[in-house]
């Protein structure tokens, strides 16, 4: 009797254990578990197999990649972490303040102004990013593939391509290569911002004007002794970003019958090779800091020079003639030179004539000229973009020149600005920089103001 009940016993158990197997789901039972992958190069794990599905066997694991030699070079907590504090020293980090939300600022001082640049294709942003986030790892860095045997500089960027410069009014693209296209895109000469102006006497009433920066449009230039009108408002400015142009040997006023060398001996850089050298935590330079470690390209045993500065012999030479043409430009009164209470020197351009047109004689008249007149809404917190016009006697005159500025004139001004505002003192190109500083001081020799 305890037999036949223990047999019932066994059977429905087995019963049971079928039913409950058959409850696992629609799909059936799950298959065993797939073997494991075969090892990675370099002794990576391989990805287990997966179970299988309606009772076939489990696939096999895929090969695992190689992640002690790609992947772990950057993806590890230390990595991070000292990337991260080198970065804070930057100024692409320190720039990034609250100040610089604005559409004409947000493109290349804020996260998603960057973002949103790269993905329109326009020089500015549509609007205001009041709540935008500092330039961080993901401003520059993208992941867009994972095959490491090819090009991996391409891969974890967010951009490569040729860059449409403002400069040529975003209708022609350079090519600086790869990881220069990605530093030009804010790397180059900006253009105009504010083009609406009001006017004190009419209301005041909009002004439909537009009124570009010089450095907005590339000069085509056939004739060193035309004359030109440089009037109130208009600025050489070019925004301490045109690190690209002089790189490349572009965009400077290069006068009629002259030649220019583009390259020079470092022209096949990338901005990396010098501003992301080897980390000195003793001077905070190189690596993420972006700040150039000079004593990896001058110390002893550097691999470039070896001992020998040859930056700041180069770069004394450029400020002396920078200098020189300011001084020259002042002579001809088409520069102001002025020194603050700290003995700081300098040299600001002269303008012909007022915001409308009209010359500045130097007779004490009343002129045009205009101001900041931005406003930021109550409602939206927005910035609402715009100059005004005002009226008054000309603060400088008798100092200015009194007549159009000659295009060789104009030229030598700009040439100055391109030099000043590069914040290198020529070293991203040497060569380009002392060309256009010696042939305009030559000009300016060569033919005296009349």
């Amino acid at each position: 009797m305890k037999r036949k009940l223990f047999a019932i016993g066994i059977g429905f158990l087995l019963i049971g254990a079928g039913i409950f197997t058959a409850c696992e789901g629609p799909e059936g039972p799950m298959g065993p578990t797939g073997p494991a992958g075969k090892d990675g190069t370099n002794g990576a794990n391989g990805v287990n197999g997966i179970n299988g599905v309606n009772g076939t066997n489990g696939m096999n694991g895929k090969d695992g990649k190689d992640a002690n030699s790609s992947c772990l070079v950057c993806h590890t907590v230390a990595n991070f972490d000292g990337k991260i504090a080198e970065y804070q020293l930057s100024k692409h980090y320190l720039g990034t303040t609250s100040s610089r939300f604005t559409k004409y600022c947000a493109r290349c001082h804020t996260h998603e102004g960057f973002q949103e640049i790269l993905g329109n294709g326009k020089f500015v942003v549509t609007n205001d990013i009041p709540n935008a986030t500092r330039v961080n790892c993901k401003t520059c860095h993208a992941h867009t593939g994972f095959d490491f045997s090819g090009d991996t500089v391409s891969q974890i960027l967010t951009t490569t391509s040729p860059v449409i410069l403002n400069y040529n009014k975003n209708t022609a693209a350079v090519d600086f290569g790869k990881i220069n296209n990605l530093c030009t895109q804010c790397h180059q000469i900006r253009g105009a911002t504010a083009t609406v102006y009001s006017d004190t006497t009419l209301t005041p009433d909009v002004i439909n004007k537009s009124f570009e920066q010089l450095p907005f449009f590339p000069f085509t230039n056939t004739d060193d002794n035309a004359t030109v009108k440089y009037l109130a408002g208009r600025s050489f400015s070019v925004h301490d970003g045109n690190q690209s142009n002089l790189n490349k040997g572009i965009n400077g006023y290069e006068y009629v019958g002259k030649t220019y060398t583009r390259t020079w001996k470092h022209s096949d850089f990338s901005c990396t090779d010098c501003h992301m050298n080897k980390y000195d935590a003793a001077t905070k330079t190189g690596g993420h800091t972006l700040w150039v470690n000079q004593s990896a390209c001058s110390g002893s045993g550097s691999a470039c020079h070896n001992g020998s500065d040859r930056i700041a012999p180069i770069q004394s030479l450029i400020d002396s003639k920078r200098i020189e043409l300011a001084e020259l430009l002042t002579t001809r009164k088409v520069f102001k030179k002025t020194t603050n209470s700290s003995g700081v020197v300098s040299y600001s351009a002269m303008n012909t004539h007022d915001f409308n047109g009209k010359l500045y004689a130097n007779d004490g008249g009343t002129y045009a000229t205009s101001s900041s007149n931005n406003t930021v809404s109550p409602t939206t917190g927005l910035v609402i973009y715009g100059n005004m016009l005002r009226y008054g006697a000309d603060a400088d005159n008798g100092k200015r020149i009194g007549r159009d500025w000659k295009m060789g004139e104009l030229g030598a001004a700009y040439n100055y600005a391109y030099i000043n505002s590069e914040l290198s003192l020529g070293a991203h190109n040497p060569t380009y920089a002392l060309q256009l500083l010696q042939n305009s001081i030559d000009w300016l020799n060569a033919n005296p103001a009349k």
